[in-house]
């Protein structure tokens, strides 16, 4: 009787653990060499990326398909923390996105908004918005002269 229960639990133990390691583990790559070949792969791994201006969480989930039923290499990037530039670009700070990068490519995926979904792209895309109407509001004047001095307008 003890040993049966003994082995149930054994068993309950080993199951959990796989399930732990097949779904849930990501392997932390500390250099950027070992991030990229896990990203050329698309390997599963977790690597932090903390240039001058944003630390970067990234975390390869695996392969999937994407609407043009072509498989790509989904990564979840986390922009951890603003360390400098404007005051409007803390509100990127804790936002994540998935990007869906081409099988093979090594790149950094924040670097193509276009190929992600999520929170942090809509708000990237809110600040590059809004930064462009500053800019045409600031150069009204320039703009107007440039479109009204072209021949034959």
């Amino acid at each position: 009787m003890v040993r049966g229960v003994f082995i149930i639990v054994v068993i309950v133990i080993i199951a959990v653990v796989a399930v732990y390691v097949t779904f849930f583990y990501h392997p932390t790559c500390s250099s950027v060499e070992c991030w990229d070949s896990k990203l050329r792969e698309c390997s599963r791994a977790t690597y932090v990326n903390n240039p001058a201006d944003v630390t970067w969480e990234y975390t390869i989930l695996g392969k999937a398909v994407d609407e043009n039923e072509e498989e790509r290499c989904e990564v979840r990037v986390l922009a951890m923390d603003i360390k400098r530039g404007l005051k409007k670009t803390e509100i990127l700070e804790g936002k994540e996105m998935v990007c869906y990068l081409p099988l093979g490519i090594v790149t950094a995926p924040e670097g193509n908004p276009n190929i992600c979904q999520g929170r942090l792209k809509e708000e990237m895309q809110g600040l590059i918005i809004q930064k462009l109407h500053e800019y045409i509001v600031q150069n009204l004047g320039e703009i107007g002269e440039d479109v009204t001095s072209i021949p034959g307008v």
